[in-house]
């Protein structure tokens, strides 16, 4: 199990790094990784599909995590090397809009960071966080052997807040890339109206999906569909119990997984089942 993890910025910039990084590694258990974009659902691109659609599984919540942080840690004026940070509030003195000026810090040998770009704050008639615009948002962070940078340019909309776990509306344009000596990540990806309607069940979490999200590294879509049902996964765990989610490119083409246990996992393409899969199998072949 690979795990996305981001850092954070400024004031007691270790203790902000540990936080953020618990708060993240709950939240997301998958990667992706670059492949030759396909304009068509086959056998070869299946496991592409797959892994990307699990990739947005993850991407989302991340963001949803990441942004109310910038908000509570936002400190304006010059940054520690160069740049700055401009803070605005509203009228109940809340944080609406933070811009950061290409703010460069410097830490020490080992841990930097710069973060440019501009993230603005919507908040319901209660004051809960509903709403995240990041314009053209980048950080890139130097934590020792661990380089990593992550951007994101669109919206995202939570009727519930950045609840746990969360439900969501995502636009935008998404990048991830993690250098690592044992472990690069690197995820690339786009949201059109990807919604997730996220529940709880006992001790199982149920999300529905739908809308579309890109090919890795292309202009080409997948129309994501859970169905009214949507999928069982118990907390904590890597794959789903019970529901299927299904793919479909622009061309009608198509691939489906079904999920009847955590071990007992079916992948079809363009209706022809492949042999069942444990949940460690059907990770291994969306991964390779």
């Amino acid at each position: 199990m690979r795990l996305y993890s981001y850092a954070s910025r400024r004031a007691t910039p270790l203790c902000m790094v540990a936080t953020f990084s618990a708060c993240l590694l709950l939240a997301a258990c998958e990667e992706d990784s670059y492949h030759a974009p396909e304009s068509t659902v086959s056998e070869d691109s299946a496991p592409t599909a797959l892994d990307q659609s699990t990739a947005s599984y993850f991407a989302a919540p991340k963001i949803i995590n990441y942004g109310p942080a910038l908000a509570n840690n936002a400190i304006p004026g010059p940054c520690f090397s160069s740049g700055d940070v401009q803070v605005e509030t509203d009228a109940e003195n809340r944080v609406s809009r933070i811009t950061y000026n290409a703010c460069s810090e410097d830490f020490g040998p080992g841990f930097s960071s710069l973060t440019d770009g501009v993230v603005t704050f919507e908040y319901d008639a209660g004051g809960t966080l509903t709403g995240l615009i990041m314009d053209d948002f980048s950080e890139e962070t130097v934590l020792g052997d661990d380089n990593q940078q992550v951007r994101f340019d669109g919206t995202m909309e939570f009727p519930n807040g950045p609840s746990s776990p969360p439900s969501y509306t995502a636009n935008g344009d998404y990048r991830f890339i993690r250098e690592f000596p044992s472990d690069n990540q690197n995820v690339a990806m786009s949201f059109k109206d990807f919604v997730v309607e996220s529940s709880v069940s006992g001790t199982d979490i149920i999300q529905i999906m739908s809308g579309r999200l890109s090919l890795p590294d292309g202009d080409t879509y997948l129309t994501v569909d859970t169905g009214d049902t949507g999928l069982r996964r118990p907390s904590g765990s890597s794959c789903a119990t019970a529901g299927t989610l299904t793919l479909t490119a622009e061309d009608g083409s198509y691939t489906s997984v079904t999920f009847n246990g955590e071990d007992h996992i079916v992948v079809s393409v363009n209706g022809v089942a492949q042999p069942e899969r444990t949940c460690d199998e059907y990770l291994a072949f969306i991964e390779d």
